[in-house]
């Protein structure tokens, strides 16, 4: 991994994507949720798409394959999505929704039966410690902690890994724990970005493919981006090592990328 361009400017990386594309095949252009598109919140139903995004969205799905590649659920994704012409990519790349409504699972979930013992499991462990969530997507499981004080995760965080290492170890499950920005979640271990950016791109013979994610579970889907001549970029205001050759600020200055992507491919 190499250290992310530093303030890049919005428009100019949108000319630079534009730039790369040809007129005879549609780029593919895939979006994180959490970071990228909204502003990190406090607990996941609090989160709200940044002001204009669902508008550049809408405004790109006419010269682009729009992607939202989220750990969220997939009825999540769809509500908040409802009415946009793009593919909602769930749980990491674990299912997907077509822009008809179209759904089709990409890995095997985790079996609901297992996951309700798990949660069991789970809640009685953080019922008394403020801050924690325990959130049941159906086919995986994540733990929030985004409303803990720093100086107060540990033995909690602890407990919580080796309880979800031990589910994995006792019920032989084919899972792996996946740490992102305040949150550790059992998913199955089909269930990645990388991989479910690439199955996109070879099927629809995309060509050149624009990441943007803020997360460490966004790595793999950047590193597609850019090993496919194509753009990834990180959004954050701390710089770290990165897949991508690229970096935003913020959800405000995503927004303004992808308004620019979405004029530039009309003025094509």
């Amino acid at each position: 991994m190499t250290p992310p361009v530093d303030g890049d400017d919005p428009d100019r990386l949108a000319q630079d994507f534009v730039a790369r594309c040809d007129a005879r095949r549609r780029p593919l252009i895939a979006l994180d949720h959490d970071g990228t598109l909204s502003a990190l919140a406090p607990t996941p139903d609090a989160a709200v798409l940044a002001d204009g995004a669902r508008e550049a969205i809408d405004a790109l799905t006419d010269g682009a394959d729009v992607v939202i590649l989220s750990g969220r659920g997939l009825a999540d994704l769809t509500r908040r999505f409802a009415g946009l012409e793009v593919t909602l990519v769930s749980e990491h790349g674990l299912r997907e929704r077509a822009p008809d409504g179209t759904q089709r699972q990409l890995a095997p979930g985790l079996s609901p039966d297992v996951l309700a013992g798990i949660r069991a499991d789970l809640d009685a462990r953080v019922r008394d410690r403020p801050g924690w969530l325990v959130e049941d997507k159906g086919v995986s499981i994540a733990v929030h902690h985004r409303l803990v004080p720093p100086d107060e995760l540990e033995p909690t965080l602890s407990d919580v890994r080796t309880a979800l290492e031990d589910a994995i170890a006792l019920a032989g499950l084919d899972a792996a724990l996946q740490a992102g920005h305040a949150v550790l979640e059992l998913r199955p271990r089909g269930a990645e970005k990388g991989a479910a950016l690439r199955r996109l791109v070879e099927e629809r013979r995309s060509h050149p493919v624009l990441m943007i994610g803020d997360d460490l579970t966004d790595e793999p889907a950047l590193a597609v981006a850019e090993a496919s001549a194509g753009l990834g970029v990180l959004v954050g205001d701390e710089p770290r090592a990165s897949s991508a050759s690229a970096r935003l600020d913020d959800p405000a200055t995503v927004v303004r990328m992808l308004r620019t992507t979405a004029r530039l491919l009309a003025e094509r």
